[in-house]
C-alpha cells in the first residue's frame, strides 16, 4: 500500500502564501475599483455643489430683480398718473377743470373738446362766466399746471373788464392741452 502524503508545514505554508497573494490581489482589485467609484461619486458631488452655488447666485439675482421691480411699481404708477388714456381723457379733464374752477371760486361757462384725429393733440377749450377775479384765475391756472394727468394751458385770452375793480379781468377761451398716451 501506498502511503498517503501527509499534510506538512511546507504544504501549509505554500497554501497560505498562495492564499495571501490571492487576498492581497483581490484587495488591490477591490481597492482599485472602489477608488474609481469614489472618484466618480466625488465628481458628481462636485458638479452638484457647483450647480447649487450657481442656483444660489441665480436665486439671489432673482430676489434682487424682484426687489427692483417692486420698487419700480410705484414709479410705474406715478408715470401712469402723468397721462390720461384716450378712453377717459375727456371725463377726467372735465372733472379736474370743474374741481379746480370751483376751488378757485370761478364759474365755468362752457367746455369743448377738439377732435384729436384732426389736430393730433388732445385739447380742451374752457370759457368762464365773466368778469373773473385775476387772483382766482391765477389760482386756477396754477392748479391746472400742477395737475396729474398733465394738463397744460396752451393759450389764454385776457382783457380789461368794464369795471372799476382792478382785480377783475375779461377772459376769452382758454385752451388746455391734455397729455394722453
Amino acid at each position: 500500500m501506498k502511503q498517503k502524503k501527509q499534510f506538512g508545514p511546507a504544504n501549509l505554508r505554500a497554501i497560505l502564501v498562495v492564499l495571501l497573494v490571492v487576498v492581497i490581489a483581490g484587495g488591490g482589485a477591490i481597492f482599485y475599483f472602489g477608488l474609481g467609484m469614489v472618484r466618480d461619486f466625488a465628481g458628481e458631488v462636485n458638479q452638484s455643489a457647483v450647480d447649487a452655488e450657481a442656483s444660489g447666485q441665480q436665486i439671489n439675482q432673482l430676489q434682487t430683480l424682484r426687489n427692483q421691480l417692486s420698487q419700480s411699481d410705484s414709479l410705474v404708477d406715478k408715470a401712469n398718473q402723468l397721462f390720461a388714456t384716450p378712453a377717459n381723457y375727456q371725463t377726467q379733464a372735465l372733472r379736474d377743470v370743474n374741481k379746480y374752477a370751483s376751488a378757485a371760486g370761478i364759474t365755468v361757462a362752457s367746455t369743448n373738446f377738439s377732435d384729436p384725429a384732426q389736430s393730433g393733440t388732445y385739447t380742451m377749450t374752457v370759457t368762464f362766466k365773466n368778469p373773473v377775479s385775476y387772483s382766482k384765475l391765477i389760482a386756477f391756472l396754477n392748479n391746472i399746471e400742477g395737475n396729474l394727468p398733465k394738463l397744460q394751458v396752451s393759450s389764454i385770452a385776457l382783457g380789461h373788464a368794464d369795471s372799476t375793480n382792478i382785480d377783475l379781468v375779461q377772459t376769452g377761451e382758454i385752451k388746455i392741452d391734455i397729455s394722453v398716451r
